[in-house]
């Protein structure tokens, strides 16, 4: 999964490091759906935790489990020699990274920024560069995971970044994860992992609602073909899961089983930005653009990213889909 020995500085700095990761609690800023999720499992696993979000009852939640509350984000640098970050978009990373690099950069003990979020491969590279060029180091693990999901320890992490700080970070991912999955030291190249898995997602849904129409278009009852599809030659996770909300037009935001398709809109732009900027042809990524920018247009963007599905319904003339959207109009599950 990792080297066995620190490539460039050896056992020198894995000794050095390995001082400060026992000396000093683990930072977190972040304490969104799977940002306390990981603190939760972290905290379970006794890990000593400095934790950091603007929102009150969020840092609340993680003082119960026993971490420690910080002031800012540049708080839990100076408190902390790896810190994870968990945050919702490029911007936001960019502007907690302003605060925590200089602060990780003044500890001069080679600490690590774990970046846990879903974003540009672009910004995790140059974010890479800025951390090496101040001898901290930077790992992507953008998490595969529902907030139920990471809560029962089920996330999966593909992980990019210098092979030093890969290996402090690994072992602790696996405390809160099903796999861990090394992908080089290209920094941007976990979050390429993490759009192409959503990718995929997105064009699963995308496909099981076209199929559910065609079927509903026959008088033909839409749960019962998907249950069969997902029951024999489409019988994985994706399929079951979505494929249930999809012909059940059950996209309800659950707490703990949603993904907001505002959120998935926005990791189908990234897939098809990292995709022009590659110069890769993904027609389906540009389908899936569009018919994510209609439902966010229709007022669904809160709704679970399932809820793309509706468009899908409606352009085929479904006399029952209107049932369904005024029940979650009512908030009705």
């Amino acid at each position: 999964m990792f080297p066995s020995m620190l490539r460039g500085n050896g056992w020198s700095m894995r000794r050095r490091l390995s001082r400060c990761a026992s000396s000093s609690p683990l930072g977190f800023v972040g304490l969104g759906k799977i940002g306390s999720g990981m603190v939760t499992n972290l905290a379970q696993a006794g890990e000593n935790l400095v934790v950091f979000d603007p929102n009150a009852s969020a840092l609340s939640s993680a003082v119960a489990l026993g971490a420690s509350a910080a002031t800012s984000t540049a708080e839990v640098a100076q408190r902390s020699a790896i810190v994870f970050s968990a945050l919702p978009d490029d911007q936001i990373l960019r502007k907690a990274t302003d605060e925590l690099l200089p602060a990780l950069a003044e500890r001069g003990d080679g600490a690590i920024h774990v970046s846990c979020s879903t974003v540009s491969p672009n910004i995790s590279r140059a974010l890479g560069e800025e951390h090496a060029a101040r001898k901290v180091g930077f790992v992507s693990a953008p998490v595969f995971a529902r907030p139920d999901g990471m809560r029962r320890g089920e996330a999966t992490f593909p992980v990019s970044g210098p092979a030093w700080a890969k290996e402090q970070v690994i072992p602790l991912l696996q405390k809160t994860a099903l796999g861990v999955h090394d992908f080089g030291e290209d920094c941007g190249g976990a979050n390429v992992v993490k759009l192409g898995g959503n990718f995929l997602i997105a064009a699963a849904i995308q496909s099981l609602s076209e199929a559910s129409a065609l079927a509903e278009s026959y008088e033909v009852d839409r749960e019962k073909f998907v249950s069969l599809m997902s029951s024999t030659i489409f019988d994985c996770l994706i399929y079951r899961g979505y494929g249930h909300r999809v012909a059940a037009r059950d996209h309800h935001p659950y707490p703990d089983a949603h993904f907001a398709l505002d959120l998935g809109s926005k990791d189908v732009a990234l897939v098809h930005t990292a995709a022009t900027q590659a110069k890769c042809p993904m027609p389906i990524a540009s389908l899936l653009r569009d018919r994510f920018v209609a439902s966010q247009n229709a007022g669904r963007g809160s709704l679970d990213w399932s809820a793309v599905a509706l468009k899908t319904s409606e352009d085929a003339g479904s006399k029952q889909v209107a049932a369904a959207i005024a029940a979650l109009e009512k908030g009705l599950p």
